[in-house]
Parts: structure tokens; C-alpha cells; sequence
């Protein structure tokens, strides 16, 4: 397994950086400045605008380089796990999935790609370059707006024009929209379902976008949709030419072979149009973020067997989808059976030897060295002992969770409190994990927080405290596409517990270096301006 060849730089980079902060005196301006700029931004999560870090991360090209060696092994294991899966029963009784679920992660997809889109959580000793896997994200893979807003931030402070000039930085901001929505056209291009409509555009072209050219849906739920997210990514669609929607899963319709979806809010193209949002339109190609786990809720609280999936006639909601996939009437980029890598129970299969025995060595050690141990809680062979005696060794996870919903981190309990969350959890689908170590850096908000949760009106510029971090990398039909960075001061790193978004930047960045990664202009105080 490729390994870096020489201590990281990374703290060298985070030192230089801070210097420049340190330089301003905490740089109070540049802080006030990003704040208002965050607080008229689209870095909104469920209506609050994010907590935000004002020293960012950074990354030089050897990180990069080895990130992505990482990414490119872990993505090969969960290619062949994914694969194994689909065709070996055997197997699939290892996950422990009910038949509904089994069922639609077996659908056809149309397309090759197993996962589409993704982003491996890793904790990463910026140090050594060492990491522990936390998960991987795939089925409503998200944040990408959080990084682009909070670099836009971030480069409206003094600290960062003075890294950029007198600190010999040469940080360049990441692109994550594009990457993504090439690789989605690509994807579609490829599709069993492509021969109806007009072929997708190439990067900075434009598609026909004609009442018979395809149209892209962005599906999820309302309540747990990014809308400002959908949005950026929808701008990005249009600009190619293409119409985009962005549906509510309770607005999908499946009715004579084509899935019908209504918009949630007019787009500004679309507005005034004699086919736009006001009514429902067919859809061609779903772009899914709705995760499988509120899909698969909503189906078996109405009771939908396996076989009520490929039945004939009408349907609506969840059933409406994945009765079109079953019909191959869309193309469904990210199709359920990215929920064999997003389940938590994953890790413990892993460990397995009915999965070791198909894994290269190199696979089998990048397993042994960065998947922390995990069980169901409801294993009989689970010795119970060790998890109640030691709660700060261990974490449990809803083997569907996404968004840390649900998680108990050991640390962040009181004795009893933890017994009573391992009396909850044990009556439900969870895994038992052990908990990482993290990774601490200097940190510190925008403007800082009171007891009562409130902005500070007065504080120390230079004062900096340690945040624990969580590294994510994207990637985008399985190539290293960015990072997002989430930083958090409890066992849980979320924005729920206090958590922030840390901005990501890549440091002298080479674009001839064979790396899928983009860099965006704009990252001095002047090109803003403009």
C-alpha cells in the first residue's frame, strides 16, 4: 500500500498560515468581514447559517497525492464488496438487510459505475498522515456548497491576502460542483435510458435543451434536503443546457411508464416557461439524495413487499421511484446499491474472512490498519462487559444513520447516560464501534460563542482552542475529487454538537499532476471585489 514517503507538511502549512493570523493580531477585520459575509450566504443547513473556522486546511501535493492512493484502495474494496454482493446470496445474508431492501439494491442500474458519487470520513493524523475510517458517506454525499461558501469567506480576510502574498502560499480554493456534474452526464451518456434524449453536454458546453431533450431531477426529501445546495448544483446543470428540477420525493409520480416530478421552487430559467415547474414534468435522469434509509421507511410503512416494486400501474412517492428504476423508464445516478457501502454494518463485514478471502493482500492490510472493530449490538457473540465498563473506548451507530442522527459517542455521556443509551440502542438496528482517536488543531469561530450560544460581542482576536477534525474526500466515480473538513470540540463531530466547516485549500496546487481534483479562480481579496 503506497505510504507517504516522508514526515507530512501539513503542520508546516497550518503553522505558516497561522503565522500570517497571528501577524494581524487575530486579524478582528477579516474575521468580521467573513462573518458577514457567511451570514448573507447560501451556508445554510436546515435555516441556520453554519459555524465556521477561520483557520483553513490546507494541503500541499504530496498529502494530495497520497489521499488519493488511499481513496483509489478503499474504492477498489467496496467496488468488490458491492459486486460480491449482487451475486452471491450468501453474502448478502451477511449485511443483514430485510428482502425489500435486498431487493432494490439489486435493481439494474443502467450504467456501470457501483458508486457513483461518495466521501470517505476519515480521522487523519495531519502529522503522519495516518488515518481511521469513521465512514463512507454515499448515498446523499453532501456539503460541497459548505466548502464553496466557506472559502469565499475565508478570502475576504487580511490573513488570508497576506498567506496568499508575503506568505508564499499559492492556496487555491477547490471546484466540487463541476467535477461532479460532468461525471453525472457521463454517467447518463452511458445509460441504457440516454437513447431518448439529446446527448449531455461536455464541460463548458451547452446541451439541446428542447422539450425532447432530457431532463435532470435532484430528489430528497424536504425536510432533510440542502436546498441552497440543490440550487448551485442546479445552476450548474442549466448552464449546460439542460432543465433541472428539484423534487420532494412526495411529489414523484409513476404513471404509463414515465416518472413525473413537480418542482419545490421554480428555477429563474424555467420561470414563465409552457412547460416549466408550475406542473409536474417527466423526468429523465434523478440525481438521488434521498437517502435509502428514509426510502426505504416510507415503503415498508406502506406495507410494499419486493414484488409490489416491479408491479404494473400507477404509484407515488418512494414506490414511484423505485418502480421507474425497476422499469428502467430514468437513469437513477447513485441507484440503492450504493447502500452496501453507506450501511454501517459494512465495517464488520469487512473484518470478516468470507470477505478477506476475496481482497488482495494490500486490500487485507488497508483493511486490518484503518477499519476500527465493529459489531451489531444485537451479535449474541457481543460481550457486552467491556462497551459498559469502558464508554469512552466506544461509539454506537444506527446501522442506517446518516448525519451522525443518532449516534452515541461514549465520551460525550455520563456513566449512566451511556447505560441507558446501550439499553436503547440495543433494542434496534446499531453496530458497536470503537471509538477513534482524533486529530486536534488550533481553531477557532469566526466570532466566538457565549454560554448561551449567542455571538460575543468583545473577545480575544489571538486566542485559538483545539478542535478535533473529520477529513472527508470525495470521489466521483471512484476518482479523489476534494476534501471537506468538519472540525468539532466533542466525540461527535457534527454540526448539531457545536461542530464547524473548515475550508479546505490546496497549496501550489499542479493540474498537470494526473489528479482529478479542480481548483476555482478567485482566491485573492481583488477578484471578489470584482
Amino acid at each position: 500500500m503506497s505510504e507517504i514517503a516522508a514526515p507530512s507538511a501539513l503542520p508546516a502549512l497550518s503553522d505558516a498560515y497561522r503565522s500570517c493570523f497571528e501577524h494581524e493580531g487575530g486579524d478582528l477585520p477579516g474575521r468580521l468581514a467573513a462573518q458577514a459575509y457567511l451570514d448573507g450566504s447560501t451556508a445554510v443547513y436546515h435555516g441556520e447559517v453554519i459555524g465556521l473556522g477561520f483557520i483553513p486546511k490546507l494541503y500541499d501535493m504530496d498529502a494530495l497525492r497520497f489521499l488519493d492512493a488511499q481513496a483509489t484502495v478503499a474504492y477498489r474494496i467496496l467496488e468488490k464488496v458491492t459486486r460480491r454482493f449482487l451475486d452471491d446470496a450468501a453474502y448478502r445474508r451477511l449485511f443483514g438487510f430485510s428482502p425489500l431492501l435486498e431487493h432494490l439494491i439489486c435493481l439494474p442500474t443502467g450504467y456501470d459505475a457501483l458508486i457513483p458519487v461518495m466521501r470517505m470520513d476519515v480521522f487523519l493524523d495531519e502529522g503522519t498522515l495516518d488515518f481511521m475510517l469513521c465512514e463512507f458517506n454515499t448515498d446523499g454525499t453532501s456539503a460541497m456548497n459548505e466548502d464553496r461558501e466557506g472559502a469565499n469567506a475565508l478570502m475576504r480576510s487580511v490573513a488570508f491576502v497576506r498567506a496568499q502574498g508575503e506568505g508564499g502560499l499559492a492556496l487555491e480554493a477547490q471546484e466540487l460542483f463541476e467535477g461532479w456534474v460532468d461525471e453525472f452526464l457521463a454517467l447518463y451518456g452511458s445509460s441504457v435510458r440516454a437513447d431518448g434524449g439529446a446527448a449531455p453536454a461536455a464541460s463548458g458546453a451547452a446541451a439541446s435543451a428542447g422539450p425532447d431533450g432530457p431532463c435532470v431531477a435532484i430528489v430528497d426529501y424536504a425536510s432533510s434536503a440542502t436546498s441552497y445546495e440543490f440550487e448551485e448544483f442546479r445552476s450548474r446543470f442549466e448552464a449546460r443546457g439542460l432543465r433541472c428540477l428539484v423534487c420532494d420525493v412526495s411529489s414523484l409520480v409513476y404513471e404509463d411508464g414515465a416518472l413525473h416530478g413537480t418542482d419545490v421552487v421554480p428555477s429563474r430559467r424555467q420561470t414563465g416557461a409552457a412547460d416549466g415547474a408550475c406542473g409536474a414534468s417527466r423526468i429523465d435522469a434523478v440525481y438521488r439524495r434521498a437517502v435509502t434509509g428514509e426510502l426505504l421507511a416510507e415503503l415498508e410503512g406502506q406495507g410494499v413487499r419486493p414484488q409490489d416494486v416491479g408491479s404494473p400501474g400507477a404509484a407515488r412517492g418512494a414506490l414511484a421511484l423505485a418502480r421507474a428504476v425497476g422499469d428502467r423508464s430514468i437513469c437513477m445516478i447513485g441507484g440503492f446499491r450504493t447502500q452496501v457501502a453507506h450501511c454501517k454494518q459494512l465495517f464488520a463485514v469487512l473484518h470478516l474472512p468470507e470477505t478477506s478471502a476475496f481482497l488482495t493482500d494490500e486490500e487485507a492490510c488497508f483493511v486490518r490498519r484503518h477499519v476500527p472493530y465493529t459489531a451489531r449490538l444485537d451479535d449474541p457473540s457481543v460481550d457486552l462487559g467491556p462497551l459498559r465498563s469502558d464508554k469512552d473506548a466506544w461509539i454506537l451507530k444506527p446501522n442506517e444513520g446518516y448525519a451522525s442522527q443518532g449516534v452515541h459517542a461514549g465520551i460525550d455521556h455520563s456513566q449512566a447516560e451511556w447505560e441507558d443509551a446501550i439499553e436503547a440502542c440495543s433494542v434496534r438496528p446499531y453496530v458497536v464501534q470503537a471509538f477513534c482517536r482524533q486529530y486536534a488543531t488550533p481553531n477557532t469561530r469566526l466570532v466566538p460563542l457565549g454560554p448561551d450560544g449567542g455571538r460575543l460581542a468583545r473577545f480575544d482576536a489571538l486566542a485559538l482552542e483545539p478542535w478535533n477534525n473529520l477529513t472527508g474526500l470525495y470521489l466521483y466515480k471512484g476518482r479523489f475529487s476534494g476534501i471537506f473538513v468538519r472540525a468539532g470540540q466533542k466525540g461527535i463531530i457534527a454540526g448539531f454538537a457545536g461542530g464547524i466547516t473548515v475550508p479546505a485549500f490546496l497549496s501550489a496546487y499542479d493540474p498537470a499532476a494526473g489528479l482529478a481534483l479542480r481548483t476555482r479562480p478567485g482566491s485573492s481579496r481583488k477578484d471578489l471585489d470584482d
